[in-house]
């Protein structure tokens, strides 16, 4: 993990902080915070140096390439400023046999991928909210290919890559009633400052079961495509991720 980055983002963090007192001092902060899980399948291409492989982990047997996984988000409210915080980490492996012309060639990827997210959100109107933030990216790659050189021989790499994305993103709550409420998100980021693009969407449900806690149901979706360096010192991770998603929120 480079300094800097570790750096911009306990920096941001603090401004973040730092602005919500000063924009509605006659306010309490209210926080939110959720666990959940993601059915995610996972659809791109992983490369590190020369050897490049396809990332290809569909719904029905994520489970069986995910080694362990944690996700989990914060926000803090005060009057109409907020301050988000987002967590996920998935350790994968996928190995994948009868590749090549002849069939004689298998593939293996293990990929340790941490995303970290902080946003400072603002109110535009009651239910639609602005925001733009910081999508901190760590990705460990590890590639063999077996048979895939010239001579048949395995081909090995390995290199780890962090680099942070500006974004900028809408976020609209809609209140069906006292105990539902229909939350949909977006954003665009990257643009060549961490990342060439990156995207990411998300709706979900919240069931409101009881003072404090809801239930969430939906879907989400994060897109990245980002290739840097050349010759052995390249690292490419162009990659979608996306499924149904389920959590449990706590408000206080």
């Amino acid at each position: 993990m480079r300094f800097s980055s570790a750096t911009c983002l306990a920096v941001s963090m603090a401004a973040l902080l730092a602005c919500g007192p000063a924009l509605a001092a006659d306010e309490e902060w209210q926080h939110t915070v959720v666990v959940y899980g993601i059915g995610a399948s996972i659809d791109g291409k992983a490369g590190v140096g020369n050897v490049t492989a396809d990332v290809d982990v569909g719904f029905d047997d994520i489970l069986d390439n995910l080694e362990f996984g944690a996700m989990a988000s914060w926000r803090g409210e005060r009057g109409r400023f907020a301050v988000v915080a987002d967590l996920i980490y998935m350790a994968l492996e996928q190995k994948k046999s009868g590749l090549g012309p002849f069939g004689g060639t298998r593939a293996k990827v293990e990929a340790d991928q941490l995303i970290m997210e902080l946003d400072g959100s603002w109110a535009v109107t009651d239910r639609l909210d602005a925001y733009g933030g910081l999508r901190y990216w760590e990705l460990d790659n590890e590639l063999d290919v077996v048979g895939g050189g010239p001579l048949g021989e395995t081909l090995s790499a390995n290199k780890t890559e962090d680099w942070v994305d500006p974004i900028v993103g809408l976020r609209y709550a809609w209140p069906l009633n006292d105990r539902w409420e229909f939350i949909v998100r977006g954003d665009l980021g990257g643009f060549g400052i961490g990342s060439d693009f990156t995207w990411h969407a998300s709706a979900f449900a919240n069931w409101k079961v009881s003072e404090h806690g809801s239930v969430l149901l939906g879907y989400r979706h994060l897109d990245v495509d980002y290739d840097d360096g050349s010759g052995s010192s390249r690292f490419r991770w162009d990659v979608a991720e996306g499924g149904p998603a389920a959590g449990f929120a706590w408000r206080f």
